[in-house]
């Protein structure tokens, strides 16, 4: 009888193979109990099951297991000793990053994304639909905008499926303990960084925000706006680009941007984007228009100025970014700087697979953004 502490029911149950696969079996189990240690389903100093129960479970030979027990035990993750059960080590980071089984591809990816939100689906899609060309599974995992405890249990995760590279998308968080995170791992498998302050890791496909900033200011200013307010970024987030754009545009015209008007949200939701208007709002001097760094912000915005009463567009503007796939529906409809997620998804695979075939990081690639006006900045 198993000993009441003995995992061996629960991880037998969690080991499947798929005899099409391009990927042989041994190594098909030995990437599935890799992934049971590293996220501590198969703790420390626990066995894992015997070779024969396994492989009868599998209906595979048990040399086929004991081959992947082999390969657990190279990697540092078990002890294998004769006449005894196989000893879960536990997860040890650094050897578990630098092995790559003999760099066999596993045909799978990862994708990093702050969150799963509608501002990504495009982006997913495309993705999606690149990788199901090449070939490639993509993985996908919502890191709670790039905490660092979240991307270091996700890179855990990604690394012992093997995958044959990542994609990131969006990580502009000032944090050094993500940031060493992604230099460290990106030392080991090729990363492509999309829209994100990483510039000393990995291949890079970069949007032009100061372009995108210059053409919806100056689409406010061809409405006759002066007094533009802006929401920038969520604070915590760096930097803005948007305002290197912005500031050239009112300087044309002679309409310089007071501090006050320029304010950082607190998150990227709705109630964020409305307190930062109402911020904006009751100002002895409010804005006549205002600029978001994103289109849910945005929303809040509009939201904030029926509830001081006011009128979009007619008492204040509102402009977007990202172009989400609801911004047409809104009421008034929401003018916005439309990101291209779908060409961005298509490009960070299509940079990730050169980066793969290469061994190194790629030339950086810059998209543009696009202006689509509707009824919140006044045009119909």
């Amino acid at each position: 009888m198993l000993d009441s502490c003995d995992p061996d029911p629960y991880i037998v149950g969690r080991i499947n193979i798929d005899r099409r696969s391009r990927v042989s079996i041994s190594a098909q189990i030995a990437r599935q109990l890799t992934w049971l240690i590293a996220t501590g389903v198969a703790k420390r100093d626990s066995f894992l099951p015997t070779i024969a129960n396994l492989a009868q479970h599998l209906g595979v030979n048990v040399h086929t297991v004991r081959a992947a027990y082999r390969q657990l035990a190279d990697g540092g993750l078990v002890s294998m000793r004769r006449g005894s059960r196989t000893l879960v080590l536990g997860y040890d980071r650094d050897q578990a990053w630098s092995r790559r089984e003999n760099r066999q591809s596993s045909f799978t990816i990862g994708v990093l994304v702050p969150s799963f939100t509608d501002y990504y689906a495009e982006f997913l899609d495309a993705v999606s639909n690149a990788s199901e060309i090449e070939g490639w599974l993509p993985v996908i995992c919502q890191t709670r905008h790039y905490d660092p405890k979240v991307v270091s249990r996700d890179l855990d995760q990604l690394f012992s499926r093997n995958v044959d590279g990542i994609v990131v998308i969006h990580f502009d968080r000032p944090d050094e303990k993500t940031s060493e995170l992604f230099r460290s791992a990106s030392e080991l498998r090729p990363f492509v960084f999309v829209d994100s302050n990483c510039a000393d890791s990995g291949s890079r496909i970069v949007v032009d925000e100061a372009a995108a900033g210059f053409k919806a200011v100056n689409h406010l200013i061809g409405h006759g706006h002066r007094r533009i307010g802006f929401v920038d970024p969520a604070a915590g987030w760096g930097k803005s680009r948007f305002m290197e754009g912005s500031l050239p545009a009112l300087a044309e015209v002679g309409a310089p941007v007071e501090d006050g008007l320029v304010v950082a949200a607190s998150d990227w939701s709705l109630e964020a984007g409305a307190k930062a208007a109402t911020h904006l709002l009751q100002r002895d001097d409010p804005p006549t228009a205002i600029f978001c760094a994103g289109d849910v912000l945005a929303l809040g915005a509009i939201s904030a100025i029926r509830a001081l009463g006011g009128r979009v567009p007619h008492d204040v503007a509102v402009m977007g970014y990202g172009e989400i796939p609801f911004a047409a529906l809104a009421a008034p409809s929401l003018s916005t700087t439309r990101l291209p997620a779908d060409a961005l998804g298509y490009e960070a695979v299509r940079t990730l697979r050169r980066a793969i075939a290469s061994g190194a990081a790629q030339p950086s690639v810059t998209f543009e953004t696009s202006l689509v006006p509707r009824q919140s900045c006044d045009c119909s």
